[in-house]
């Protein structure tokens, strides 16, 4: 691993939204090319309370990814703050967030970039909001998101590293339910970034799923693996994210929900 420090582990909030003060930034958004195999980016996103309202929407291709799920109070309250990626927008689809409320206007087709200051150091170790994104008449789209504030330095990252949450390990159902972020940093910008996750405790180390996107100007790219259709096999997997010449890996041990005899 070329990580200097490892991001700690946060989940996807599946609960209600806690709020605080902020301003938002809309950055944009590029193109972006995938290949489900095993699933991208998927409708098991956590979605507002009308979950089969949501469901029938085209907007359920859609995915929230954050580019960090662990963060300082200095980096939540100044540059971009909180960023995160959602997968599958269309132009003229526009997104809020719970912090701010403010409007922002997609403007191209792909993953939208965009991001959301916090005025205040956050009193909670956890900020929790929401995202929405509205498409028309379609049902609103809503996506619940945590990120856990730490004290100290996160530290920085060496060119082309993956940073994934969690780090090490989670269960099927979490897999499931909530999904893998990945996030490759320090990458040229507009560079491909080929996301891939192996099963390793296998014969001939098969592909499960893979994802390309786009580096933004951020120089990142954020993603989220989670499996479409059955709950995931147990044992161990490698998560790998390519941009040009430069190529990282992390391991993940997925382990059952309930304990084994």
């Amino acid at each position: 691993m070329k990580r200097l420090t490892l991001a700690a582990s946060i989940t996807l909030c599946l609960s209600a939204f806690g709020a605080g003060p902020a301003t938002a930034s809309g950055i944009g958004a590029a193109a972006s090319d995938s290949a489900p195999s095993g699933g991208t980016h998927s409708s098991q996103t956590a979605a507002s309370g009308d979950d089969a309202s949501n469901e029938d929407s085209v907007m359920k291709e859609a995915d929230l990814a954050l580019k960090y799920r662990e963060m300082t109070p200095l980096e939540v309250t100044h540059g971009k703050g909180i960023e995160f990626t959602i997968d599958g927008l269309k132009k003229g689809d526009t997104v809020t967030t719970s912090l701010d409320n403010e409007l922002w206007t997609v403007e191209k087709d792909g993953p939208y970039d965009g991001s959301v200051v916090m005025d205040e150091k956050p009193d909670d170790t956890n900020v929790k909001f929401t995202i929405t994104v509205k498409r028309g008449d379609e049902p609103d789209r809503l996506f619940h998101a945590q990120v856990h504030i730490i004290e100290g330095d996160r530290g920085e990252y060496n060119d082309g590293t993956l940073v994934m949450d969690p780090n090490s390990t989670m269960l099927d159902e979490s897999l499931y339910q909530e999904g893998l972020n990945l996030t490759m940093v320090n990458c040229s910008s507009k560079d491909q970034v080929l996301f891939e996750v192996f099963k390793t405790d296998e014969e001939g180390r098969p592909k499960v799923w893979e994802k390309r996107q786009l580096a933004g100007e951020d120089e990142s790219a954020s993603v989220r693996y989670m499996p479409r259709e059955n709950m995931p096999d147990t044992g161990e997997y490698e998560a790998v994210a390519t941009c040009g010449d430069l190529e990282d890996s992390a391991p993940l041990t997925v382990n059952p929900t309930e304990p084994q005899e």
